[in-house]
């Protein structure tokens, strides 16, 4: 039993993850007071989700921490994007996010902010997990031990809203008088919701929005975790409808027809607002290389170069800085704007969406229907973290007609599509992503791939 559970517990993507009993108060308070000693005892900022075991992992971290010396802020339930924007605004060392995002119901996360509220890098991480592994803590002694502040999140909620809508145009959006349907998937999220739509003048017709600490639907949002918000917004006659994940870093669109686009969809419906309507010709974006073609297709449209990377919140904002972008994002359905804070605000992203609604004077079905489409098919094949890196170098001559790219995992591109495989470093799974114009060319090229990787598994 022990061995399994410890399958479930991944360290990487800017913190731990895992399955509640492998992720356990044990090794959360371990790694919260290396946290802690990394910070030197200074002052961390601490957000949780709605999940039912995000209380005692906030308490865990809190033993962690407070024992190493540092200074606690509290921020109660918030967003991430809200964690992004409150470090630095605050002045802080460092933050905590405590949310399971895009996972399923049993797992949870424990995830490290830098002092500028981006996520811990790849140098940062390593760092943090030399002293997690080494069990090199600084702990303080009785008269030095830190302590826990709860700051009022509401105040700080309105601050944050000034910060992400100071350019957006709020008399377009309030003129409009739009309905407005948003699945919280009973996330962190469902705590902004109200002040969100007051501050932008919509309707808001809230689901799964109840602290209930049950996921209503896999937190993915994808077409199959949209049948709610499609049927209400039909129902409703509502003007657009979007699902989100547990921490607000993930969305998708469903328009006023009822039609669920696919999360892949999520940031090139943001990027060709701000190409047209924001940015000057030319503009930069950030992507991961596997993300929709839709992208490039819409870079190319306003003369923009797509500049991709490798997956994840702390490469896309890296990459940005590098390069001077005001947008990045992945096809998972994260957008994030430079210029605003350092990771992913769905928040933003929906005002800008709402935004060129109201400006444009155009429907969510108008909008869907200027990105180019594409059929996307993406699965998670079961593959034991030990064989999969070689399982995917094995499979790299399986398609000699096609350019390959191994700078993320392996992709193979072909002139109408391309398949991507990458190693998951959160879950023991190899992640396939196949993109073709064809729906049948798409669903057999993913049958076929999916028949290699489970035959490279039984050699």
């Amino acid at each position: 039993m022990e061995k399994s559970r410890n399958k479930s517990l991944r360290f990487g993507g800017s913190g731990m993850r895992g399955e509640i009993g492998a992720l356990n108060p044990t090794i959360v308070i371990q790694f919260a007071a290396a946290l802690g000693t990394y910070s030197e005892g200074g002052k961390i900022v601490v957000v949780r989700d709605e999940r039912a075991s995000s209380t005692m992992v906030a308490n865990a971290v809190f033993a962690g921490l407070t024992a190493t010396g540092c200074k606690v802020i509290d921020a109660g339930v918030a967003p991430a994007s809200f964690l992004h924007w409150i470090i630095p605004t605050l002045n802080a060392d460092a933050g905590v996010l405590i949310g399971g995002g895009h996972h399923p119901a049993g797992w949870n996360a424990v995830l490290a902010y830098a002092a500028d509220g981006s996520v811990f890098n790849a140098v940062q991480m390593q760092e943090l997990l030399d002293i997690y592994h080494a069990h090199q803590y600084e702990f303080s002694t009785w008269d030095t031990i830190g302590k826990i502040e709860k700051i009022d999140t509401n105040e700080y909620r309105e601050k944050y809203f000034d910060h992400i809508c100071k350019d957006i145009r709020l008399d377009a959006i309030r003129e409009r008088k739009l309905q407005v349907v948003m699945d919280y998937c009973a996330g962190s999220g469902g705590a902004f919701g109200d002040a969100f739509a007051a501050r932008l003048g919509f309707h808001h017709i809230p689901i799964n929005n109840i602290p209930s600490g049950i996921l209503p639907h896999s937190p993915e949002p994808r077409p199959r975790s949209s049948v709610q918000v499609q049927s209400i917004v039909k129902a409703l006659h509502a003007d657009i409808g979007f699902v989100f994940n547990t921490d607000m870093t993930r969305f998708s669109v469903v328009t006023n027809s009822g039609e669920t686009l696919s999360e892949e969809y999520s940031y090139p419906l943001v990027a060709n607002y701000m190409l047209a309507e924001v940015y000057p010709k030319g503009t930069p974006l950030v992507s991961n290389t596997c993300s929709s073609r839709s992208l490039s297709d819409i870079a190319e449209r306003y003369g923009a170069q797509v500049v991709q990377t490798g997956p994840g919140p702390s490469l896309i904002i890296d990459k940005m800085r590098e390069i001077n972008a005001p947008i990045g994002g992945e096809g998972a359905g994260s957008v994030a704007f430079l210029n605003l804070i350092h990771g992913y605000d769905s928040f933003h992203a929906v005002a800008r969406i709402l935004e060129a609604m109201s400006t444009q004077n155009k429907t969510a079905d108008e909008l869907a229907a200027q990105i180019p489409r594409y059929h996307i098919v993406k699965r998670a094949v079961n593959c034991n973290f030990i064989h999969g890196y070689a399982l995917l170098h094995s499979l790299r001559n399986s398609f000699p007609e096609a350019q390959i790219t191994e700078a993320d995992g392996i992709r193979f591109d072909f002139p109408d599509g391309w398949i991507f495989l990458r190693a998951a470093s959160t879950e023991p799974i190899i992640r396939m992503i196949v993109e073709f114009e064809n729906k049948e060319t798409a669903e057999d090229k993913a049958v076929f791939v999916r028949g290699l990787i489970e035959r490279g598994m039984s050699l």
